[in-house]
Formats: C-alpha cells, structure tokens, sequence
C-alpha cells in the first residue's frame, strides 16, 4: 500500500465563504427600510451564497418586529479524495457518500468519477468525517481542526478482502471485526508519509501495532478496544498539532493522515550565495505566529527552525564578524528551504565604495537583493531595490547590481517597506508589502523575474 500518489492536486474548489453582491446588499438594506426597521449585520468573516439568501430573507420577513442583530457565522469547506489504497497508483472511488458526522446540518456529498468530493458550510471546530459505499467497509477519520478551508482531506474505503491482504502481508493478526481497526499515515506537511513515528494512545486501547517502518506502508492498529482515545505523534525534526481524538468502533475502519507542522529550513553563506557556508550562525524567528524558536546552522550551514504554524515569518541571522541579517518576508504552510546571505561590514562598505556611494550609516538600515533572470537565472546587471516612496527612504543610496555585487539600498530609516526590483528591458519584480529593514542590519533575499 502506498500514499505516494495521494499528493496529487485537487480539482478548484468553490469558495464557501464569499459575500452577497453589492446589489444583493443594496436590496437587502431596502427591505430593512420599507419595514421601518433598523437592522445591523455583524460579518464574522465570509459566508455562503445559501447563508447570505437566508440572510435577505430573514430581513424581508422582519417587517414590524423592530430592530434585530443578524450574526452571520463563519464556514467553510473541506475538499479531498476518497480512494483505494491498495491500488498502484493509488485511484480514486466513485459514488462514495461523505458526510460530516460531528454537524448533521452539514449537506452529504457524493464523490465524484476521480473520487474528489467538497463538503461545504463546516463551522470552525474540530470534525470527523465518515465515508461509505455499499461493497467496502465504512470508514471513519480521526478528528480534525477545522479553522480555514481545507483541500487535502484522504478517506481510503477497502473492501474485507483488501483489509484482510493488507494486514496478512504486514504480518499483522486477522481483523475480529467486533474490535477496532485503526490506520495511520504520518504525513510531513507536504504530504509525504513518514514510517518511523513514535505512536502512542491514551489510554492503551490494546491490540496490536503493526509499524514496518517504511513511509509507504500504513501504521495500523488492529484489535483495539473500542471507545475513545487520543493519538500522539513524536520524530525528530517534527512536530505535530496533537493529540488527535480517535472514536473507535467495532467493524469500522478508523483512518487518520495527520500533517506535521511546517519546518523553515535553510542555508546560511557569506556575502553572495556561491560564498563560503557559516556554520555556528543562530537563526530565530524575529516575526511570525510561533515565536521563541531558534536554531544553528550545522558544519554544512544548514538550519531548521522545527514545527512552526502556518503563516507569514520573517527570520533574523547572526554570526561573529557579520552584520545581523534579516529575512524577506515569508509565507509558510509547508517545508520551506532557502538560502540566507549574510555580510561582513567591511564588505558592504566595500561595495559602496566601488559603486561610488555613501558611506553605510550604522544607525540605518539596508536591503540587498540578488536579481537573476526567471528563464535563465542569469544575473541582471544594474538591477536596482526600489522602495516605495515613504519618509523612510528619503536620503537612501541605490547601488545597482554588478555580476560580483548585489542590488543594494543603502541606508534606510528602519520600518516597513513596499519592495521590488527593476531591471532594464524587463517588467518589475512583484512588489513585496511589509519587507522589514531594521537599524545596523542588511534585509536580504533573491527575486527571479
């Protein structure tokens, strides 16, 4: 069995969370008045065409009862697939009905001839879902947080007599199906499964752990006591939003495909990405939802800041002999691996000697932007940093690119800044918000365009 081939996209999914038009609130709003009534929408975030139907609805029909407050609340979709596991590559299971057992309310859908289903109208909280189709056997999945809409969702459905193969090839005892089966992959948060996770419950629901250790082949549990427990997942190098709730039932088939956190790894060099690598460098998070953690780049100047939550992160290096360094802003959902430069002072002062600029004032700060051709990755010559035009950067120095410097904006206020890059006969860089530049420090990244 292999998950492998799960990573595959899914098709667009519809926004479960888009406001009524313009003129449907317009509409709305002249209901409210001919009913001489005075009504307050509070928006809670966006929401379905169906809710905002109910929505004029309830102000057309609330004619005479006096001022009221319509609290809209926040949905949103689950997408994913439902397939056969056990299949090379992995396919898809048409005509799978796919409800959400924790919200009734929430429409069954039925997946489609690639087996991708989208389950719309989920409130945030935690949810389990349950898939069946008559010739396998049902499957439940684990609980999961649901606080944005979701497209990676897997349900596998086996018929008994893959369930009974693929336990008897693992070695693992026969399935009593008045007991518990449960199946895990431990996914990276790209997707890619991890075979070596340390598996715990609380409590012990018993039965036996069938572990190969090979990422392609489910951790299962077969024989379990039934009832509820809470799954645990621990490996180097990751870290998992745990634990996870498992309702265990007799002759159930109880899936979880938890992703780890994503980890922002990277590379620490000297000066220009073909310079030396530092080892010893620290790197922190200096912005971002997860903060307070750190690491050191290895003899190879690697670094792995583990088990962040999603979001937008900026990171700021360090080392002995080098000017402190911050990272361009970036956003995180999944491993993530770039290259960070850092300078000597000597180094940047050098530059703008030979470019014929200023001296670097240490109270400013800086932004170096290695500019390279998107086709070829060739350097562009005489790119130049552009800054939007704010107080901050009334009095900086440009400094275009040569093939032995970077693009470089010399002496900044610090602050937020708009930035892109401009090269002769091609469009600009896109234009990055809130790149942070900070007093005595050089903001660096690569921009391709």
């Amino acid at each position: 069995m292999s998950l492998l081939a799960l990573n595959r996209p899914t098709p667009d999914l519809p926004h479960a969370a888009t406001k009524p038009g313009r003129e449907d609130l317009r509409h709305g709003a002249r209901l409210a008045s001919d009913c001489g009534a005075r009504h307050r929408t509070v928006w809670r975030g966006r929401i379905t065409r169906a809710l905002a139907a109910g929505l004029f609805a309830l102000v057309a029909g609330g004619c005479g009862s006096g001022a009221r407050e319509l609290i809209i609340p926040v949905v949103y979709v689950v997408g994913g697939r439902v397939v056969d596991a056990t299949t090379s590559p992995i396919s898809g299971i048409a005509g799978a009905t796919i409800s959400a057992e924790t919200d009734p309310g929430v429409v069954a859908v039925t997946s489609d001839a690639d087996g991708n289903f989208v389950l719309q109208g989920l409130p945030a909280g935690v949810h389990r879902l349950r898939a069946t189709l008559p010739g396998r056997r049902t499957t439940v999945t684990y609980d999961f947080h649901v606080t944005r809409n979701l497209t990676n969702a897997v349900v596998p459905l086996f018929t008994d007599a893959e369930i009974d193969s693929v336990l008897a090839a693992r070695g693992a005892p026969a399935w009593d199906r008045a007991q518990g089966l449960f199946g895990l992959f431990a996914l990276k948060s790209t997707g890619v499964p991890l075979g070596d996770v340390l598996v715990s419950f609380a409590p012990s629901p018993g039965g036996s752990l069938v572990q190969t250790g090979e990422g392609k082949d489910p951790i299962v549990l077969v024989n379990a006591a039934t009832g509820d427990f809470a799954l645990s997942l621990a490996r180097g190098g990751y870290v998992w939003d745990g634990p996870y709730n498992l309702a265990l039932r007799p002759g159930i088939v109880l899936f979880a495909a938890p992703r780890a956190r994503p980890n922002f790894n990277g590379f620490v060099f000297a000066a220009r990405a073909s310079g030396p690598p530092i080892a010893g460098a620290l790197v922190a998070v200096l912005e971002g939802p997860t903060t307070g953690v750190t690491s050191t780049t290895n003899f190879l100047s690697q670094f792995s800041l583990v088990g962040l939550s999603a979001g937008r992160y900026v990171a700021r290096v360090t080392a002995a002999g080098y000017l402190p360094t911050v990272s361009w802003p970036q956003a995180l959902d999944q491993d993530t691996t770039l290259s960070q430069v850092i300078m000597p002072p000597d180094t940047l002062a050098a530059w703008s000697a030979s470019a014929g600029g200023p001296a670097v004032d240490a109270a400013r700060g800086h932004i170096a932007i290695d500019a390279r051709a998107i086709e070829s990755g060739a350097v562009l010559d005489g790119a130049t940093v552009e800054v939007a035009p704010v107080a901050g950067a009334v009095g900086s120095a440009s400094l275009p690119q040569t093939q032995g410097a970077p693009a470089v904006r010399l002496n900044l206020a610090p602050g937020l800044y708009r930035v892109f890059a401009r090269a002769a006969g091609r469009n600009d860089s896109p234009a990055t918000d809130s790149v942070v530049v900070r007093a005595g420090e050089v903001t660096t990244t690569r921009l391709d365009f």
